[in-house]
């Protein structure tokens, strides 16, 4: 029994608008913004393609359409099946979890030292600009004066250099409205 043309126009159009959707989603898991495929939303299409692509399509237009739109389908499944493999075996880097921008890093100064005390020009100068990048995010409380900052910074290098550090590198980061100052070994 042949179907009613209405049905297949249909048919068309669901599954037109179902691969732009599913189109969407995948690019949407590959970008890291959902976290895992949109099997729902294939699995119906494949059951749409299944359920139609053995009857009988009167019009050649219709059947053109239909079959176009069925290749479409198992090219972008076979490329995405295939990206999918890359992630699961390692041979390409997973997708990266969009952070806020509230919540990501910003570096605002960095500086290597190897001896706090006889480097007092460089320390001044993240020093001032430590101050300044507090004032700007509008943190409050006590300014931190400049001797505390030196014997922190001197603490946290004579640290870093019994572990076996050379030098040590000072950065100064923005997270958020938080201003850090952070001493981790030079490389």
């Amino acid at each position: 029994m042949l179907p009613p043309q209405s049905d297949i126009e249909q048919v068309i159009q669901r599954l037109e608008t179902g691969l732009r959707q599913l189109k969407v989603q995948y690019d949407m898991f590959f970008a890291g913004a959902v976290p895992r495929e949109p099997v729902e939303l294939r699995s119906e299409l494949e059951k749409l393609i299944k359920r139609n692509e053995q009857k009988a399509i009167r019009k050649y237009a219709h059947r053109f359409q239909f079959n176009a739109l069925v290749s479409r389908y198992n090219r972008m499944i076979g490329l995405w099946s295939r990206a999918v493999r890359q992630l699961e075996e390692g041979n390409r880097k997973p997708p990266a979890v969009v952070e806020p921008e509230v919540h990501r890093e910003r570096l605002l100064a960095r500086c290597r030292i190897g001896d706090p005390t006889a480097e007092q020009k460089d320390l001044r100068r993240l020093h001032d600009r430590y101050l300044r990048a507090r004032e700007a995010v509008g943190e409050t409380g006590k300014p931190l004066p400049f001797e505390r900052f030196v014997s922190g910074i001197a603490s946290q290098t004579k640290k870093l250099q019994n572990e076996g550090a050379q030098g040590v590198e000072l950065r100064l980061v923005q997270r958020g409205d938080k201003v850090q100052l952070r001493a981790r070994p030079a490389r």
